[in-house]
């Protein structure tokens, strides 16, 4: 065979070798590109609902703290309701009558600390009891055992007792007030530190008060040391969250009574209430 020969068969099988050896395709920045998987963005949710408070300040329930943020006890539990019924919660400040009157125009959609009334009935829708409204006695500091357990017997004593006007105590004193035989020992003062301005001047023998209110005034004012409580509890009634009809439906009272057994049940609304018993 000629060298000529030799030197086409080696050129051939050369070229065919290259034919079949499998090619890579080239990897671009653009190629890569195009096989990410773009990334999905968490979508927002809107609030299940949108709610106006409207509140009247009475401290430690709902006052006013720096920055004009709403505060208390009643705040808080509503804020936690509100968080739990996944539900926007805004603050429009405003006497008591006034706000009644927005409840039931619509241009509130709910106020706290409500009493059920046939006539409230007519325009408002009430959530189940968030809160029992009650009143403890308190009297100077080791005058305890001078005190019989319950205010029928102190008034049949004729103790003096100290009230705040327009104060609901209740009937077990609604109808003390109402004998004759006990309306003069009751001296009302405009507001709750008056009372105990009051028996500590010797004024009057035993106040009347809030527990909440009793226990933030005693401390802002420094006086735990000169006042004791008595072991005297007077239930006057539960408290609801008052709805408007012309703004809320039933679904939102509803989702607030959900959230009420919710947070009573982890623990959230008795942690509010030891905050503000001090």
């Amino acid at each position: 065979m000629s060298k000529l020969s030799l030197g086409c068969l080696l050129f051939l099988s050369l070229f065919i070798s290259a034919c079949n050896e499998p090619s890579k395709p080239a990897q671009t920045a653009e190629t890569e590109a195009q096989t990410e998987v773009p990334k999905k963005q968490p979508m927002k949710t809107e609030p299940a609902c949108s709610i106006t408070m409207g509140w009247d300040p009475w401290e430690p329930y709902m006052y006013l703290m720096p920055g004009n943020k709403v505060s208390g006890l009643d705040v808080e539990i509503i804020s936690a309701l509100a968080e739990e019924a996944d539900c926007d919660l805004n603050f429009v400040q405003d006497d008591w009558m006034s706000l009644l009157q927005k409840v039931e125009n619509g241009e509130v959609d709910m106020v706290a600390g409500a009493s059920i009334t046939e006539k409230r009935k007519k325009y408002a829708l009430f959530s189940e009891p968030y809160r029992r409204e009650s009143f403890v006695m308190y009297v100077r500091a080791g005058e305890q055992d001078n005190f019989s357990d319950n205010i029928k017997s102190i008034a049949s004593a004729g103790k003096t007792i100290g009230l705040t006007t327009d104060y609901i105590y209740g009937d077990q004193v609604s109808n003390l007030q109402d004998s004759p035989d006990f309306a003069k020992q009751f001296v009302y003062s405009p507001v709750g530190e008056a009372n105990f301005y009051n028996l500590l001047q010797h004024n009057v023998d035993v106040v009347v008060e809030d527990p909440f209110v009793g226990a933030y005034n005693l401390k802002r004012k420094g006086l735990s040391d000169q006042i004791d409580q008595l072991d005297i509890t007077i239930h006057s009634g539960d408290v609801h969250l008052m709805f408007s009809m012309q703004s809320v439906d039933h679904t939102t009272v509803a989702s607030f009574n959900k959230a009420l057994e919710t947070i009573k049940a982890n623990g959230t609304y008795q942690d509010i209430l030891k905050k503000y018993l001090l």
